[in-house]
């Protein structure tokens, strides 16, 4: 019966179809890193107590394959399981410890019911390929397992709820399909199918820099260094290169600093020299891993003239050039304990702009090249560095040109409009104030100061003169009223048509007449008794030479004349 089928006829032993926990996944870490390659632990987790894993198989169409990219190492004194490794042997050969194996919980010898493994053909043929540094790869219905029986210890999760799988040291990248049998505390049995985990190793990650001095050999001249990073402790940068379509340049926007003892490559520093010469410590230069005439960099195609005069390096001829090593004859062109290869040092009083194409072999042997590697430093903080604007930063390195003289800028004059006591920077030009001040008639708002009649006219603006349409002396552009209108028409109060707003009388009043008009003299010729005004109509009959009282001047009719003798007599005593 395949072993898949007996594991499973297990599981249906001891369920009981209750609820149980959770297996959570794969995981892996990095334990270690060597000459042979990066060692790295696969581990099952689980987050419930009582949880056992039993096994780690494969069973068609279930496969486990475990594969690398450079091939596993396998150390002389190892085995597939780790039951074949003794810890004893470790100080006499230190490689055993990174060999590759697969197992549950166990990682050495020590466990006195260890873990075991069972399998067909295909299974066997794995063993021997992966031994070999090879490639794990099973997927036939016989298929096989590694295993531990329940009440093993290395079966249960440790501390951090981990069962250890498999221990794998590769210079390339690795990945791990696999199949697992877990039991929970109810002694409900899973399977977990099809898991999958992996590394993708990326050789070259990037350039780097380091502040190593600052104002080391003058105000504002720092020293840096920079870097090739690398996730390949394998790798071995070899070359770094410019041509007329892969431009190499090394632009600085103040000048480097070069000693007169330093040279365009660190192969022309002694460092001997430092004592008597601390300066040559800080020259400029550029190099593939060594910092000194202990390294073997070499040169060729570049012309460093006016890199060493101060300026900028820049290849882009069609000729091009190269700074190189030999392959396997400098070891400092490996990466250091951090994934760094050493590019260069230079100190400058400006902001560098870089732009570099490298070549290096990575552990797998293949020449790579990496055009348009690109690193500005120092990283600077832009921003305004004048201390007297709204915005100064007191972080900032650049002056950005953004500094903002205006947005706290106010007026502490309390007599404008726009005065204002919180002003960061105090600027008068700005203050605002009422029209024609200080003569203003007008507050800030627009509204009057002095406005006795509440007419929303100033006093100061105020017209005085007739106001009144209908006057004879109506002022139009008169604002308040003096009294000096003039209105004609009739003032009798007894008048028929009134005009009790005329100031004038104008003679045309009318009085309306009560009673009968006639003439009221008895002596009239005309007289009526039935009169009761008289109207101006009496007429006297002077003739017949009876004499007429009024007729003064005799000639028969009572006029004008015999009134203006009478007017001229008015008053004086009658003669006898």
């Amino acid at each position: 019966m395949p072993l898949g089928k007996l594991f499973m006829l297990a599981s249906l032993i001891f369920s009981l179809n209750q609820a149980h926990a959770a297996f959570t996944g794969l995981s892996y870490e990095v334990v270690g890193t060597s000459d042979v390659g990066t060692t790295y632990r696969v581990y099952a987790n689980f987050d419930g107590a009582g949880d056992i894993m039993q096994a780690l198989y494969a069973e068609a169409p279930f496969g486990i394959s475990l594969t690398s990219s450079s091939g596993f190492y396998q150390d002389t004194f190892g085995s597939f399981l780790p039951t074949g490794i003794n810890p004893l042997l470790y100080s006499s050969f230190p490689n055993l410890v990174r060999d590759s194996w697969l197992t549950i919980g166990q990682e050495d010898n020590a466990a006195s019911d260890p873990v075991a493994q069972v399998g067909g053909a295909a299974w066997n043929s794995g063993v021997l390929s992966f031994e070999s540094g090879g490639d794990f790869i099973v997927n036939d219905g016989v298929g096989g397992s590694v295993y531990v029986l329940p009440t093993q210890s290395q079966a249960i999760p440790d501390v951090d709820g981990r069962v250890l799988v498999a221990q794998l040291t590769t210079t390339g990248n690795w990945n791990f399909v696999c199949n697992i049998q877990w039991r929970d505390a109810n002694l409900e049995v899973s399977n977990e199918t099809a898991l999958q985990i992996g590394f993708e190793q990326t050789d070259f990650t990037g350039l780097s820099y380091e502040l190593t001095g600052e104002n080391t050999t003058g105000a504002g001249f720092d020293t840096y260094r920079v870097y090739a990073n690398f996730e390949d402790p394998g790798a071995q940068l070899v070359a770094v290169y410019g041509l007329q379509d892969t431009t190499l340049s090394i632009v600085t926007s103040g000048s480097f600093y070069q000693d007169v003892l330093g040279g365009a490559l660190s192969t022309a520093v002694n460092p001997l020299l430092f004592g008597t010469f601390p300066t040559l410590q800080f020259d400029s230069w550029v190099t593939i891993g060594s910092d000194d005439n202990t390294g073997s960099v070499d040169q060729i195609g570049i012309d460093f003239v006016p890199f060493e005069a101060g300026g900028n390096l820049v290849v882009d001829n069609a000729v091009g050039g190269t700074w190189y090593i030999l392959p396997d004859l400098e070891p400092a062109a490996f990466p250091d304990a951090e994934g760094r290869v050493l590019l260069g040092q230079f100190t400058t009083d400006g902001i560098v702009d870089m732009n570099l194409n490298l070549q290096y072999r990575a552990s797998s042997g293949a020449n790579i090249q990496v055009a348009g590697a690109t690193l500005t430093f120092p990283v600077v903080t832009p921003g305004c560095t004048e201390q007297g604007a709204c915005n100064y930063d007191p972080l900032a390195d650049f002056d950005d040109g953004s500094c903002d003289f205006l947005s706290c800028a106010g007026c502490d004059d309390v007599n404008a409009c726009n005065y204002n006591p919180q002003s960061v920077i105090v600027d008068n030009t700005l203050c605002e104030y009422p029209p024609n001040y200080p003569a203003n008639t007008v507050d800030c708002n627009g509204d009057c100061i002095n406005d006795a009649d509440q007419d929303l006219i100033c006093d100061e603006d105020e017209v005085p003169g007739c106001t009144n349409p209908d006057a004879d002396n109506y002022d139009a552009s008169a604002t308040d009223d003096d009294g000096s209108c003039i209105l004609a028409g009739c003032t009798d109060p007894e008048a028929q048509n009134y005009n009790e707003g005329a100031t004038e009388d104008n003679g045309t009043c009318e009085f309306l007449i009560v009673g009968t008009q006639g003439c009221t003299y008895g002596d009239a010729t005309n007289y009526d008794a039935g009169a009761t005004l008289d109207d101006g109509t009496c007429e006297f009959d002077c003739s017949g030479g009876g004499g007429c009282a009024y007729d003064t001047d005799g000639n028969g009719l009572i006029g004008s004349a015999d009134l203006l003798v009478f007017l001229s007599l008015y008053g004086q005593p009658c003669a006898d």
